[in-house]
């Protein structure tokens, strides 16, 4: 599956951060990167769906380790939109944009500005049919559930396990609508990859030139979705 992130770095870093990355591979907690991590539910997808107590409990217990990641993109577009707009502030001046490819199995959705607070926040009359739009048809019963329970601890749960449904993942892969997202976010589609990403699957690591972007126009905005 080939991704793009988009990093800012300042100047006087930047050939050391191109130099690293293309030396040891796409790290967490390393001098250029911040991680996050999820638990891995994709092989208990169904039983945790057919448990009728569903709660955080069950998709991030606390005997388990999360997985270390780092975000991603499956276009460009997306990527150049953190590298030369949302990530370049302060002395982080410098855009650089990464190739790589990851298995599809190590991918799962990036719903922090976008998909968790629809899950959340949003309810079937204003919110399902665009969120199909952006997610697919299997999206929706994760997304029923949800709105179908007052419980917020059920809601997350049930987007615990959206963001890590095949079917979902792919489905918003191929969403072409630029998405309003939180913090003021623009994208199509966003993802986080299981850290470390070894240097021989980084396809090329290059320095960009931001003057020459344009933010995107907005298809859908998360206020929309919201009642």
């Amino acid at each position: 599956m080939r991704l793009y992130r988009g990093i800012a770095v300042p100047e006087s870093k930047a050939n050391e951060a191109v130099a690293v990355i293309e030396g040891n591979g796409l790290l967490v907690g390393g001098r250029f990167w911040s991680g996050l991590a999820v638990h891995d539910l994709k092989m208990r997808l169904e039983p945790l769906w057919d448990e009728p107590g569903l709660s955080l409990k069950l998709t991030r217990p606390n005997s388990a380790e999360p997985l270390a990641r780092v975000c991603a993109c499956v276009r460009a577009r997306d990527a150049l939109y953190y590298a030369c707009s949302h990530n370049r502030k302060g002395e982080d001046t410098t855009p650089i944009l990464i190739t790589f490819d990851a298995d599809p199995d190590d991918v799962v959705i990036d719903g922090r500005d976008f998909l968790y607070t629809v899950i959340q926040l949003g309810n079937a009359t204003l919110s399902r049919k665009a969120l199909e739009r952006v997610f697919g048809t299997a999206v929706l019963r994760y997304a029923d559930r949800a709105w179908a329970s007052a419980d917020q601890q059920v809601r997350i749960a049930c987007a615990d396990l959206a963001v890590q449904d095949p079917d979902v993942i792919g489905a918003h892969a191929a969403n072409e609508l630029v998405l309003g997202g939180r913090y003021r976010t623009r994208f199509s589609s966003a993802f986080m990859v299981r850290a470390p990403v070894p240097k021989e699957r980084i396809a090329s690591v290059e320095r960009v030139d931001h003057r020459a972007y344009v933010l995107p126009d907005i298809d859908v905005a998360l206020e929309q979705l919201l009642p």
